[in-house]
């Protein structure tokens, strides 16, 4: 985790981290805070512009429409 990078991981990380302890004292019921810190964790990795190959299969995700006959 070094460089500019590795720092705004830390940062995200513990700024969700400290949003779902203070909600989970203000009485936020724990499924709701899980809901809260997925979106925000997707939210980042948009921003981020990762992407998820779960569910993609071997190739990725991308087209190979048009390739050959």
């Amino acid at each position: 985790m070094r460089g500019p990078r590795g720092r705004t991981d830390l940062v995200a990380f513990l700024a969700v981290l400290l949003t779902g302890v203070i909600l989970v004292l203000t009485g936020i019921p724990p499924e709701a805070v899980s809901t809260v810190a997925i979106g925000l964790s997707t939210l980042y990795a948009a921003w981020r512009g990762e992407r998820s190959a779960g569910g993609r299969g071997a190739g990725g995700g991308r087209d190979q429409g048009g390739r050959g006959g």
